[in-house]
């Protein structure tokens, strides 16, 4: 609660500055007045980014592992994520390449079609935003050598991960780096969210980074055959 109501605090104060700054210069100077009219926009933003973070996580942690039935398509799933990223890498400057993913029936497994879109959202949002323009972040995926798992893996030539960090970044509201998580727009919850959705799963995932030079995420997920 201490964490969640810190996080909460900054926006919040922020939004009420801006409130104020934007009261006194309406009618006096229209132009600082969009300004902090678009600073508002953007704290607003962040604000509601960090409470549906919070909603996930909650849901997440509180409820039972979820019975999983239903047959999903990993690689339809990740179709779709990478052509809603298309815009937000485009507008960073940063090459969004993915290889063809093969056959449906490889990338098959139980699973919530939902929790796994947010999942990868996450994953390739991160790349993307911690990854300067002129950079590139590529998708893969496939199988593993005995034909167990389903795997996909994110990998930028982002700034990357200290060693020391490595053990941590899955913490709820632990950042690298909290100046820049702050200048990207990160609430220091997607990759907790990442961590809890694999985990209903029943898969892991790895990462390996260097700083500035980049890291890599492979999520493995149990491949269904049925």
């Amino acid at each position: 609660m201490a964490n969640v109501s810190h996080e909460l605090k900054t926006p919040a104060t922020s939004l009420k500055l801006l409130a104020e700054s934007l009261e006194e210069s309406l009618g006096e100077d229209p132009e600082q007045s969009r300004i902090f009219a678009a600073q508002l926009r953007r704290e607003t933003e962040r604000l509601a980014t960090l409470i549906n973070d919070l909603l996930d996580l909650t849901r997440l942690e509180s409820e039972r592992r979820e019975v999983l039935t239903e047959i999903v398509d990993v690689r339809g799933i990740l179709v779709t994520t990478l052509a809603g990223m298309r815009r937000v890498a485009r507008e960073r400057g940063v090459a969004l390449n993915w290889k063809r993913f093969g056959r449906a029936a490889d990338f098959a497994v139980r699973g919530n079609e939902t929790q796994l879109a947010s999942m990868f959202t996450n994953l390739i949002d991160n790349a993307v935003k911690y990854t300067p323009g002129g950079g590139s972040v590529e998708v893969t995926g496939g199988l593993s050598r005995d034909g167990r798992e389903v795997f996909v893996s994110v990998s930028d030539t982002g700034i990357g991960i200290p060693e020391e960090s490595l053990s941590r970044i899955f913490e709820r509201f632990y950042r690298v780096d909290r100046a820049r998580s702050k200048e990207t727009g990160g609430t220091g919850l997607g990759l907790s969210i990442v961590r809890h959705i694999v985990e209903n799963h029943g898969g892991r995932v790895v990462v390996e980074s260097v700083p500035d030079r980049g890291s890599n995420f492979t999520v493995h997920l149990p491949r269904s055959s049925v």
